[in-house]
């Protein structure tokens, strides 16, 4: 299968995250500029930018059914992101010198 719109690539980037078609909605939505023709670099821009709001924050757990997040995996695939696009990661924590305050 051709990956010929936006809104496929996305569904077979993202398909290793378990996201529904409300997510890509979402980023499709929250993102004008992914109407049209395939663009990978935009995909890319708008997923940096929707990042936040699409990845899991907690597991799912009902009677016997859960679900779990490989977290490291999902941080692994983020920092290649933002390392690809030149962005920063947001998810980095920074240590910052508040000593002048005390």
């Amino acid at each position: 299968m051709a990956i010929a719109t936006n809104r496929e690539y996305l569904q077979a980037s993202l398909s290793k995250f378990n996201l529904t078609e409300s997510d890509i909605d979402l980023i499709m939505v929250e993102h004008p500029e992914l109407e049209g023709v395939l663009n990978v670099r935009v995909c890319k821009l708008a997923l940096h930018r929707s990042f936040s709001a699409i990845i899991p924050v907690a597991d799912v757990k009902e009677g016997g059914y859960s679900i779990t997040w490989n977290m490291d995996g999902i941080k692994v695939f983020y920092n290649g992101l933002c390392e690809e696009l030149g962005l920063p990661n947001v998810t980095t924590p920074k240590i910052r010198n508040r000593s002048n305050y005390w």
